[in-house]
């Protein structure tokens, strides 16, 4: 059976296709929903036309194909009534079913996406980061012990340090990562392997991080794995030499993605050295692996 998955971020809508029980990302295209976005009037008319677009183009080339959508983050802000009219909205103009899932839907999703196929005894960190919260997930023996989620994400960062996203980043590395440690709250107990989401793994192979064999178990989803050092590195080089439009040009079908990569790095290596992680799982899981997993 075809069917078509739409995950809708804060900032970034990402397309899958289900056939035959493979699902692919056919479509990743980021859109910045939080710009103007007010929790009573809901979206920029400007984001809302870029998503109707893109969710009509969507279901004319997938003709009698089920469809799917996914939305979290940004759009649990909305208040209830708004919130009601802009599904109404959607259904009115492009006949699908905006579907808003709640924090602890998503949670499930992602922890099924992720732990299925880890049968590590370890705790495990789960990092999420998105454009306007950070999710974090204790996992001790496959069970989830401890949820936290936070109020800031990659927009609140870069709204704090604009200069993050000059050809040379204009902020030093360890000034976002200060700021972000103050932020992330304590937690009560000592993961040292984390789970690293969002197109990670993309990530860190187009810009060639110094990835190793995953010898912590067997995932075809999670190949590799780096360590904290590595990972430090890395994201140094990504501030200092690599100008943000060679970073785009790694990613030409959806160079505005890149935008957020520095300020997100800095968060994960904030969140790691907060905690004291020495092993990052890159991954690009996400909900919708969750729900297919499931």
């Amino acid at each position: 059976m075809k069917r078509i998955l739409i995950d809708v971020g804060s900032s970034t809508v990402k397309v899958y296709k289900l056939d035959d029980e493979i699902l692919s990302l056919v479509l990743q295209k980021s859109i910045p929903f939080k710009n103007g976005f007010d929790n009573q009037k809901g979206l920029s008319e400007q984001s809302k036309k870029e998503l109707f677009n893109l969710l009509n183009i969507i279901k004319i080339e997938n003709h009698q194909t089920p469809i799917s959508i996914y939305a979290t983050a940004l759009f649990r802000k909305l208040l209830p009534e708004p919130q009601k009219n802009f599904v109404n909205e959607v259904l009115k103009l492009t006949g699908l079913h905006f579907n808003i899932i709640s924090q602890e839907l998503e949670s499930h999703y992602l922890e099924k996406a992720l732990l299925d196929k880890c049968f590590l005894s370890d705790q495990i960190l789960i990092i999420n980061i998105g454009g306007g919260s950070t999710e974090l997930i204790i996992v001790n023996n496959k069970q989830v012990v401890d949820r936290y989620n936070i109020d800031f994400g990659v927009s609140t960062v870069i709204n704090n340090f604009p200069g993050i996203n000059e050809s040379i980043s204009a902020v030093d590395i360890d000034t976002v990562i200060n700021y972000v440690k103050n932020l992330l709250p304590y937690i009560k107990t000592n993961p040292q392997i984390a789970f690293y989401t969002g197109g990670e793994l993309n990530y860190m192979i187009l810009t060639k991080y110094t990835l190793t064999t995953n010898t912590l178990f067997q995932d075809n989803d999670h190949p590799f794995m780096i360590g904290l050092k590595e990972f430090q590195i890395k994201n140094e080089a990504i501030y200092k030499e690599i100008t943000l439009k060679e970073l785009e040009e790694l990613m030409p079908e959806n160079p505005k993605w890149m935008c957020g990569a520095r300020t997100c790095s800095a968060i994960a290596q904030a969140i790691c050295e907060k905690y004291n992680i020495i092993t990052i799982i890159p991954s690009d899981s996400n909900i919708i692996n969750g729900v297919v997993r499931e």
